[in-house]
């Protein structure tokens, strides 16, 4: 089973930071074991079911706890929740 990690309030605030600002973002998220760059505009940040996901103005749905890199910066230097 999944079980989603929380991430930290400074990368959300830096997610929802870009998604205000309509900012195109590169973010690198892993998918089935296989580690995806994509190039977008934030458009959503949401909630389902105690899960937070983001979805890019390409139609992308990423939950938070996988993305890696975020505009060229590993989240983990920013997230101080990590899988155990």
């Amino acid at each position: 089973m999944n079980n989603y990690v929380q991430v930290s309030c400074d990368l959300y605030n830096m997610f929802e930071e870009a998604a205000n600002n309509k900012v195109d973002c590169d973010i690198t998220f892993v998918k089935e074991k296989e580690e995806i760059t994509v190039s977008s505009k934030i458009v959503d940040l949401r909630n389902v079911n105690n899960s937070e996901f983001m979805e890019t103005a390409d139609g992308n749905v990423i939950r938070l706890d996988r993305i890696v890199e975020f505009n060229g910066k590993p989240t983990a230097d920013i997230n101080y929740y990590q899988y155990q």
